[in-house]
């Protein structure tokens, strides 16, 4: 008498899925699905994953010292695992192709509750739902042009064990409606799994586009970082040349070949110094704190940065002046760069897919207006036997045609004025980005240009600045100099190493940002430079 029971939860515990293994299967899906849209958006084959909270960020080795010493292509690396905003939308892509997913199950056959109700007993009560038109939570099948098919079955299997396996009672109903006007069309139909496709291939260009700007603005956060670091140092080297012109000033001072004023302004100048360089340590200090958050490290972990890489980067950008006064040799024409930068611009494509969009929404808001025609059929069959009496049983056809009329359709009609402004807003906004990327192209040819000038400009006031501190030493060996302009030839030393630095850096960004700006920057996998 137990056995149907036992049998049901038998079955209902092993159709049952854990968390562990519908985590996997999940990620599994959509891996790829990921990979398959990433393809097909972007042209190339990537590996796509995301990682637990609880896996490492990267392959981080300290040295002798226990300092993890990070050269650019690390930290990139290491951003590329660990920064909060990378995750978060390369997370997003993930979300979306779950999504994908989900929209493509809903034409797919469904067996939902088709086992629950064949080991449940009771056919009679199935044949009763059966004869009102099938219930659809048994087995389902969405096709995109619109038609639905339902079926339903059940079996007795409680009397088959109560009595014999002679007895049964067993039914079957099979629906089909078909929509031939409202709701209709394989475009209206297939609406949210093409807006789920879209989707997708949005959040894929937006985390590529991403991951170029990351990879831009850690690379010049990076270098703001050395730039601090060796304002600091050109603050300690002042620091050291103004100590011996105050030495020397003191002894003077007490040989009476300069006054206490002078002596004073060295004094003064030295303090001064002191004071900044004091304030540039603690600006580095903050500086490589933040960097390390934005790299999704935290900020006590013992990191430093590389200072040969600075020095490569004003190697190479000393060869580049020196190979050619242009800035703009390796780049193209700016109306070609203009016309590359809207076609290669992933967010760009993101808006003019958006525009896309809205326009599609009008002709599906546009259906929801017509009138409901639907056309339903179809056919059910019972069968039941006592023992070893002869099968008694049943086969039921039915049709019919559902109409009615478009006359309360209030909701609708708001909701298509509605589309239509969010089309014309959406295409406002691509007009608007659209203009807004060819500005930043113009400015970024500017830029770069006036960056290299810059860059001529401060090598010669660097050249001239420690050609003045030269004659100024000269000069107050042989009396003929002041104090003052020892102390403003120093100073004017300080500005111009700290200037020549930043031109550097700003020559070799501005570079980036242009092509960053044209959607030609190429960032590897592992978001270094490819």
């Amino acid at each position: 008498m137990r056995a149907g029971p036992a049998l049901l939860a038998l079955a209902i515990a092993a159709g049952c899925l854990s968390p562990e293994r519908a985590a996997l299967d999940a990620d599994r899906t959509a891996d790829e699905l990921t990979i398959a849209a990433w393809e097909k958006a972007m042209g190339v084959t990537n590996i796509f994953g995301i990682a637990s909270s609880g896996d490492p960020i990267a392959p981080l080795v300290p040295d002798t010292n226990g300092m993890v010493r990070l050269s650019l292509d690390d930290a990139l690396r290491v951003g590329a695992k660990g920064n909060r905003r990378f995750l978060a939308l390369k997370e997003a892509v993930f979300v979306r192709a779950l999504a994908l997913d989900s929209e493509e199950y809903a034409f797919s056959t469904t067996f939902s509750g088709m086992i629950l109700g064949a080991l449940s007993g009771g056919p009679e009560i199935v044949r009763e739902s059966a004869r009102a038109g099938g219930d659809p939570s048994l087995a389902r099948r969405r096709f995109e042009q619109g038609a639905v098919m339902t079926g339903n079955a059940a079996v007795d299997i409680a009397r088959m064990i109560r009595d014999d396996w002679h007895s049964f009672a067993w039914t079957g109903d099979i629906t089909m409606s078909i929509p031939l006007l409202r709701g209709a069309g394989r475009d209206v139909v297939r609406e949210p799994l093409t807006q789920a496709e879209r989707s997708l291939v949005y959040a894929i260009w937006t985390f590529e586009r991403y991951r170029q700007t990351f990879a831009l603005s850690l690379a010049k956060a990076y270098f703001n970082v050395l730039k601090i670091l060796q304002n600091h140092r050109n603050s300690g080297d002042n620091v050291k040349r103004l100590e011996q012109n105050y030495a020397r000033a003191e002894m003077m001072f007490k040989a009476g070949r300069m006054d206490r004023i002078q002596t004073d302004q060295a004094k003064t100048d030295l303090l001064n110094a002191r004071q900044t360089m004091i304030t540039t340590l603690q600006s580095y200090q903050d500086a490589l704190d933040g960097f390390k958050i934005t790299l999704g490290l935290s900020p006590e972990m013992p990191v430093e940065l590389r200072d040969e890489e600075l020095r490569a980067l004003e190697e190479r950008m000393e060869s580049l002046a020196s190979a050619s006064d242009d800035a703009l040799s390796s780049f193209p024409m700016e109306s070609q760069a203009l016309a590359e930068a809207i076609r290669s611009r992933r967010d760009l494509a993101v808006a003019r897919g958006e525009a896309e969009d809205a326009r599609r929404q009008v002709k599906i808001k546009a259906d929801a207006l017509r009138a409901d025609l639907t056309v339903e059929g179809g056919a059910s069959y019972d069968a039941s036997r006592q023992r070893h009496d002869d099968v008694d049983d049943a086969t039921a056809t039915r049709a019919q045609v559902k109409f009615s009329m478009p006359w309360d359709r209030r909701r609708e009609r708001n909701q298509y004025r509605q589309v239509l402004v969010a089309r014309d807003q959406a295409e406002r906004a691509y007009v608007e980005d659209e203009d807004a990327v060819k500005n930043e192209v113009r400015a970024g040819y500017r830029d770069l240009v006036a960056s290299r000038a810059l860059y001529g400009n401060k090598v010669e006031a660097y050249r001239t600045a420690c050609m003045r501190v030269e004659a100024n030493d000269l000069f107050m060996q042989s009396g003929r100099s002041s104090m003052r302009d020892i102390l403003e030839a120093e100073s004017a030393l300080l500005s111009a190493r700290n200037a020549l630095c930043s031109a550097v850096i700003d020559w070799w960004t501005s570079d980036l940002e242009l092509r960053c700006a044209t959607g030609s920057l190429d960032i590897a996998h592992d978001g270094t430079w490819r």
